[in-house]
């Protein structure tokens, strides 16, 4: 696939449809960065999750032995 060539000349031509294809442009890149950007977020708070729990598991397990060592004194 290749790209439709345009010339500055037509740009001249038509100032308004060539400042809405900068803005079509710019906002399909934005789109994209977002994107990529929310999907590593995603990937890093899940990996943090699994951490979180495994912590959590942790404390729990020391949590209900420190209760049940306190009911057997």
């Amino acid at each position: 696939m290749t790209l439709p060539t345009v010339s500055f000349k037509e740009f001249i031509k038509n100032p308004i449809v060539a400042l809405l294809f900068m803005c079509l442009m710019a906002i399909g890149y934005l789109y994209i960065d977002n994107k990529s950007t929310l999907t590593n977020q995603i990937v890093e708070l899940q990996e943090e999750v699994k951490t979180l729990k495994n912590e959590y598991k942790e404390l729990n397990e020391k949590f209900i032995n420190t209760v049940q060592g306190l009911n057997n004194k």
